[in-house]
């Protein structure tokens, strides 16, 4: 569950608003009594953090928004008193749920487009891009007949969006994943019947993941069963097959480095998210078997397949969406990795999460980084990486990186410029996520151009080799 507040326009007001997402796989069952249970835990982490995070607070009544469905408003003088106090549009338990069920469909289309769903709500526009191949993508994927040999250059344009990243996994929490507690302790899921088309059939590589599910619980899978879970969690099923495939090696290789230095995989995004079959229904509903079948095929297509740079497994690092490129690695944590290099990633144009931006209280600020900022000139932007991406900036008197900046202030991207609107700082973004590897976005565009999952990899990794087990 993530929980955060912000100023946020709405029909033309400055109002301020705790917004709170939270895994909505079990939302809609007929256990009244387990939903009870989680708007009773929900509204208990809710009064915890208004109490913790929101001292100072002149505004009394603030909105209160689950999923981006705004269900109700909150008095913060209230909230000193028992989490019952906690307000919505109607006291009924019952009319509450009614009006979140009203929102099923959305949520439900919301969670299959997102690269990391659990992530803030933005504005985002989208901007077309056509015929944007750069010589840069053509001269390191290869011959493609189908594409022409345009010398246009990636626009850096600085109207940049900020990637927050979570520490080393290979995803920023991805706008197309969630971390969903609807597992059993008894198993992953993962197995069914073993009839003749059944796209719950089993795979059995002979490979095993020690997966620690979300329960707590720790279960053993085969390899590929488990890649199929992930591609499920951190990629959208309507991308391209050719990017899913391309995922499917990644997430596979990802996997296989920790496994060979005998970890236990996590099913959140401290590794990569990992969906349950039984996820994956109350995910997509009606559609369960056609995605499943088609990500199924992506992952048996690329059976056993990985990458390797030097004979070993690399970090398959990915992340959404780009700012038109990749990020060098050494910008985000410091070490420089000779397959994580910045390259261009120019269809990362037509990705809805290419544009965002935040608006955020000068007051907050000061607080977060323990400095005065009383206007848009207290904050300047240092220097910028080849990329594009900020690379330090100076907040009131303090200096810090990009990266940091991005990941206290709960930015989109590391590429961003500022404007001032008010009391509010509004930061403008590029992209969505750390940057660093493969661009599921771009690897989305580059498939629908014609490019191979493995054109796609040997494009996003730098040097690496593709073989298998």
């Amino acid at each position: 569950m993530e929980i955060y507040h912000e100023y946020k326009n709405i029909n033309g007001e400055n109002k301020l608003a705790v917004f709170v997402n939270y895994d909505t796989s079990n939302e809609f069952s007929l256990d009244f009594d387990a939903f009870k249970r989680k708007v009773d835990d929900i509204s208990k982490k809710i009064r915890e953090y208004t109490l913790d995070k929101m001292e100072g607070i002149t505004d009394n009544t603030i909105l209160l928004i689950l999923n981006g469905v705004v269900v109700g408003t909150l008095v913060l003088s209230k909230l000193t008193y028992p989490v019952a106090d906690v307000t919505t549009k109607s006291n009924d338990l019952n009319n509450v749920k009614k009006n979140i069920e009203t929102k099923q469909e959305q949520v439900k289309n919301a969670k299959n487009e997102l690269d990391d769903p659990a992530k803030m709500v933005y504005e985002l526009t989208e901007e077309s891009n056509e015929n944007t191949e750069s010589e840069e993508v053509l001269t390191t994927v290869g011959t493609n007949t189908n594409t022409s040999t345009s010398t246009n250059k990636t626009n850096s344009n600085k109207k940049q969006n900020q990637n927050t990243s979570q520490s080393n996994r290979p995803t920023t929490s991805n706008p197309g994943s969630s971390n969903s507690g609807n597992t059993s302790t008894g198993g992953s899921g993962n197995t069914g019947s073993t009839g003749s088309g059944n796209v719950d059939n089993a795979i059995n590589s002979g490979k095993i993941v020690n997966l620690q599910l979300n329960s707590g619980a720790v279960v053993q899978i085969d390899l590929e069963e488990y890649v199929c879970g992930v591609v499920a969690g951190e990629m959208p099923a309507e991308f391209n097959t050719e990017a899913l495939k391309a995922q499917a090696v990644a997430a596979r290789t990802y996997a296989l480095k920790r496994i060979a230095s005998g970890q236990t995989l996590k099913a959140t995004n401290e590794h990569q998210v990992y969906k349950t079959k039984d996820e994956l229904k109350a995910m997509w509903g009606s559609g369960y078997d056609k995605y499943y079948s088609k990500i199924k095929q992506a992952v048996l297509a690329t059976q056993g397949e990985n990458i390797k740079y030097g004979g070993k497994y690399i970090d398959a690092l990915y992340f959404s969406t780009s700012n038109g490129k990749t990020e060098d690695a050494v910008h985000v944590w410091g070490n420089s990795v000779a397959y994580l290099k910045s390259v261009d990633s120019s269809y990362d144009r037509d990705s809805r999460y290419f544009y965002g931006s935040k608006s955020i209280p000068m007051s907050t600020i000061s607080r977060l980084f323990s400095t005065t900022v009383n206007s848009v000139s207290d904050i300047n932007i240092l220097s910028t990486t080849v990329s594009g991406r900020v690379k330090e900036v100076k907040i009131g008197d303090k200096v810090v990186t990009g990266v940091k900046a991005r990941s206290t202030l709960g930015l989109n991207s590391a590429d961003f410029t500022v404007t001032q609107s008010g009391s509010n700082i509004v930061f403008s973004t590029k992209g969505w996520g750390h940057g660093v590897g493969m661009s599921q976005y771009g690897a989305n565009g580059m498939a629908k151009a014609g490019y191979s999952y493995k054109q796609i990899l040997l494009h996003y990794y730098t040097g690496v080799t593709i073989s298998k087990i």
